[in-house]
């Protein structure tokens, strides 16, 4: 109940914010714009939206080895394509559903799964932060505009209030600390505590990876796919053509953080926020919400695609 209820929530936040992007559209303009896209130069996106996805799995399978398990790369990418499939109906859920899989197919523990996809997360989070730094280099005034007009700027805190809340870690943390030889007692603890070992393992997996080089290759090759398809957006959709490749970083941090929001497949969120960077560009809103809506759309009906095409494969490695 209290899942369903969660999940409630934050489907009428993405409604919520899907009808702030789209309350002052003319539905004719907007028809009119997603309309005239060109079909080829979509299915081009899409495609290297797809190529990220393969290179996440080949990813997995290297931090994985360096574990000492073999893991087919057919079914790391399947698994990887499942789970976006997975968070498309409910968020943060995918990470969670393609360490399953993997588990079930290639008899890899869980908690070394977890740990991997722990690492990859602080790895995306940190070219994020470099994506993020060449936009504010390159869009400094558009980037606070957008920040401002979107309501996604962090608000000024106190410095009683970051002070006390401070003290009260301190405090937890030495309480935690006097108190360890009873709580680490416990047998529920002791789980935990063997199962965050299994993450910190995986997590430490980056050290013994045999080609750091290609580690980072793929990494930052995941991130100039998203660029690259918001570049090919730009061209596909009438009036955004003389866009260049510092507003497709910009868009991208708009994107990305539509995506942080935990709500279905970031929808309405992902709207919201780009259509509104690209306002803050001096777009129309109409052609702000039509260039949101196609690449969300495609994005989705390939993570649709590929996500079932992986079931099967996963299904029948299971099955093998």
């Amino acid at each position: 109940m209290k899942k369903a209820l969660k999940y409630v929530l934050f489907l009428s936040i993405g409604v919520g914010l899907l009808f702030l992007a789209f309350r002052t559209s003319d539905p004719a303009i907007l028809w009119e714009n997603i309309r005239t896209v060109d079909s080829l130069g979509l299915l081009l996106a899409l495609g290297i939206g797809f190529i990220a996805i393969i290179l996440r799995g080949i990813r997995w399978v290297q931090l994985l080895t360096s574990l000492g398990y073999e893991v087919k790369a057919s079914n790391a990418v399947a698994a990887v394509a499942f789970s976006y499939l997975v968070n498309l109906v409910t968020p943060r859920v995918g990470e969670v559903a393609r360490c399953s899989a993997i588990n079930r197919t290639d008899n890899v523990p869980l908690d070394k799964l977890f740990g991997t996809v722990v690492l990859e997360r602080v790895v995306d989070t940190l070219l994020f932060g470099i994506v993020v730094l060449i936009t504010v280099v390159t869009q400094l005034n558009q980037l606070g505009n957008f920040l401002e007009q979107s309501g996604a700027a962090i608000p000024e805190l106190s410095t009683f209030f970051i002070s006390s809340v401070f003290v009260v870690c301190l405090i937890l943390i030495a309480c935690l600390w006097a108190t360890k030889k009873y709580w680490t007692q416990w047998s529920f603890t002791q789980k935990v505590l063997v199962f965050l070992r299994g993450i910190s393992e995986g997590l430490k997996s980056i050290k013994n990876v045999n080609n750091k080089p290609l580690f980072w290759f793929y990494s930052i090759g995941i991130w100039v796919c998203y660029v690259s398809t918001i570049v090919v957006g730009f061209s596909i959709v009438q009036g955004l053509g003389d866009l260049g490749l510092g507003a497709a970083f910009y868009i991208s941090v708009a994107a990305g953080l539509g995506y942080v929001i935990p709500v279905p497949g970031g929808i309405g969120a992902y709207h919201y926020l780009v259509s509104k960077a690209l306002t803050v560009l001096g777009y129309s809103g109409e052609l702000g919400n039509a260039f949101a809506t196609v690449i969300h759309g495609g994005q989705s009906l390939m993570f649709i695609t590929t996500g079932a095409i992986g079931m099967l494969i996963l299904y029948f490695a299971r099955k093998k």
